[in-house]
């Protein structure tokens, strides 16, 4: 036995395994030396020797010190996570005040996916050792795997007090802090933890994904291709490298870099794959869908080229394609979440919504941290104007993602229409506060803005764009209506006469100008402008709307109905035309349709408060006062200015 003790002493474990089985020939019944034996089997990783020794001990002597321990050890190496804990258990009884017994457990539990009850063992190893940073760094990643981000880094922060030295520690604190959208503080860890490590692969790509989420694709681009020179294996690096040429500017720059690859490797797969995602971030579908074509040609089973591919198609108005695609990369890889999101995009496209949102709950299965499924859900959610259901889908992207901008952006909509106007102002707030640099994320979120009548902070966003982009025309046409729907006709009028002089074919240019005319009482200029729009574009439901407006304001009701008729023919989901028209056909009068129409309007939008004004104004003409007050009266409640003035007015 003391020779095998020397020899384990020396790491030559296959010599004192030999020495500790003679001893055991001259003493079976020992249980120091079948636990001596044990450790030698666990140091050269024979774990299943090792359990089977640690068995022996217990055998002989239940309450031999730390032969639950090292059994649990053992049998968590061999991914036995349910026996390692159940051996824990018992080391626990027998030294309660072991903290490592708890950090191992805790271990074991992480491994189970049980991240409360690691939490619990790491807290009570913490308050038996509290100077020990790794147990803060544990917890802390037990924290991020519960989303509990903030309490994880305040756990990062206590670790990096007593090991200021530990790149890791901060590398970990700055995933926290880009989970939670602190993409400032996140790049200063990784920063940091670089500085320590410049060799850090980790930390280099996961500054490049919040340089990505902040629309600095440059930074990006560099810090990609510096993680693939450390570390060409890391997962996903070609994908979001692949992601961020696409988005930046320099076209060139993006088509040459797996461009080049490609010359050099013509039977590479992947090559083709990425070169295709850089093509569909650029918006050139066709080129993107030749890409995705090449790389399924060179590797038929890739269930990622075709879910691809079905995405590229549904740029492309391919609805049926997408699917099909879709359906191939399910049976090439059925836990592929993304290609279920992807099928329930086109079946959703399909007016299969029902099927849709089984696919996005197959994917949300799969996937259940994937924000981005709870996201589309929530979408096709909202397209069937069940807004408490989106909603809660929106708020559990939001809570897995808090990171993405995209999921306030797509909450906007739905706390709108759900009456918590206050909240999607906070939720514009986070959007600007993250500091992004995309100017692509801020021009849909003053689009979001306008449509739901949020016209100051709109500006804001527009403001910034204009002094950013002054010669992008729809930067203009929308700056324009921000001022305009702020009160100011004519210098949106300024705005749209430059989008015209930079593109004189700007059709929402000329309708929007037409609608600016018309706030200034110039109904000819405004018929003028209109017309010219849809000369340009038939099928531009905005101007068919504001020509309707032009129409009620000459007291041609049915003139008015016919254009509302035309703009809803374009697109049935329009609220305020389902509005506008019930109001002019209180006018004519055509009482029926009139409610009819207001009923579709509160389907679309219950809680809009234009639509309780205007059914307010079409129970006046109606000679029904009291119900027009309860419209007016619940309109002030929404947040209605006009409406405030016609309780003034009607209801005395």
């Amino acid at each position: 036995m003391q020779s095998g003790n020397q020899r384990s002493n020396q790491k030559d474990y296959k010599g004192a395994i030999i020495d500790f089985t003679k001893a055991l020939q001259l003493n079976v019944q020992s249980a120091k030396v079948y636990f001596y034996r044990a450790n030698a089997y666990g140091n050269s990783n024979d774990n299943v020797s090792a359990i089977k020794d640690f068995t022996k001990t217990i055998e002989l002597d239940p309450a031999y010190p730390n032969a639950y321990f090292y059994r649990g050890n053992a049998n968590n190496a061999l991914k036995e996570y349910k026996n390692a804990v159940a051996d824990f258990d018992r080391a626990v009884a027998q030294s309660p005040r072991n903290a490592d017994i708890y950090h191992y457990r805790a271990n074991a539990k992480s491994n189970m996916g049980d991240y409360k009850g690691a939490e619990e063992d790491f807290t009570k190893a913490i308050s038996l050792t509290p100077k020990d940073p790794a147990l803060f760094e544990y917890r802390g990643v037990t924290k991020s795997n519960l989303n509990k981000n903030k309490d994880a880094i305040a756990d990062y922060d206590i670790a990096v007090k007593l090991d200021p030295k530990n790149s890791d520690l901060i590398y970990y604190r700055a995933n926290s802090k880009g989970n939670i959208g602190d993409y400032k503080g996140a790049i200063a860890d990784y920063n940091a933890a670089i500085d320590l490590n410049p060799k850090n692969a980790n930390a280099i790509f996961y500054r490049g994904n919040v340089e990505g989420n902040l629309g600095d694709y440059k930074a990006a681009i560099t810090d990609y291709k510096r993680t693939v020179q450390l570390d060409p294996k890391m997962p996903n690096v070609y994908k979001y490298l692949a992601n961020a040429l696409g988005n930046d500017n320099d076209d060139k720059a993006a088509l040459e870099y797996f461009g080049n690859q490609i010359k050099v490797d013509l039977n590479n797969a992947e090559l083709y794959l990425y070169d295709g995602l850089v093509k569909s971030n650029m918006n050139d579908k066709a080129a993107a869908i030749a890409d995705f074509n090449k790389s399924i040609e060179l590797n038929p089973k890739s269930s990622d080229a075709f879910q691809n591919r079905g995405d590229a198609k549904l740029g492309a108005k391919d609805i049926d394609g997408a699917k099909q695609d879709a359906d191939e990369a399910i049976k090439l890889d059925a836990q592929n979440s993304y290609a279920y999101i992807t099928r329930a995009k086109a079946k959703a496209a399909l007016n299969d919504t029902a099927s849709a949102l089984t696919d996005l709950d197959k994917a949300v299965a799969i996937s259940p941290k994937n924000d981005y499924a709870y996201l589309i859900r929530g979408d096709i959610k909202y397209s069937m104007r069940n807004y408490p259901a989106a909603l809660d889908d929106y708020n559990k992207s939001v809570e897995l993602g808090p990171g993405s901008a995209e999921n306030y952006l797509h909450r906007i909509n739905g706390r709108v229409k759900n009456g918590d106007r206050a909240g999607a102002l906070q939720d514009y707030k986070k959007i600007t506060g993250f500091g992004s640099k995309s100017d692509n994320l801020y021009y849909r979120l003053g689009k979001t803005l306008i449509s739901n009548k949020f016209c100051s902070e709109a500006l804001e966003v527009f403001n910034r764009l204009v002094t950013n982009d002054p010669k992008h025309v729809d930067y203009r046409v929308q700056h324009g209506i921000a001022k305009q729907n702020t009160g100011n006709p004519r210098d949106a009028i300024a705005d749209y006469d430059a989008a015209l002089q930079l593109y004189p074919k700007s059709n929402d240019a000329y309708h929007s100008r037409g609608s600016a005319k018309l706030d200034l009482g110039d109904i000819d200029g405004a018929l003028a402008d209109i017309n010219k729009a849809v000369a340009i574009n038939d099928n531009d439901g905005e101007a068919y709307f504001i020509r309707a407006a032009v129409r009620m304001q000459q007291k041609n009701y049915q003139g008015a109905v016919d254009d509302y008729n035309t703009a809803l023919f374009i697109s049935l989901e329009n609220t305020k035309v389902y509005s506008y028209r019930a109001l002019a056909e209180s006018y004519i009068p055509d009482t029926e349709r009139s409610n009819a129409d207001f009923g579709e309007a509160f389907k679309i939008s219950p809680k809009d408060d234009l639509v309780y004004y205007q059914r307010g104004l079409a129970r006046i003409n109606q000679k029904n006062t009291p119900a027009a007050c309860t419209d007016f009266n619940k309109a002030v409640e929404l947040g209605s200015k006009a409406a405030q003035e016609a309780v003034k007015k009607y209801c005395k």
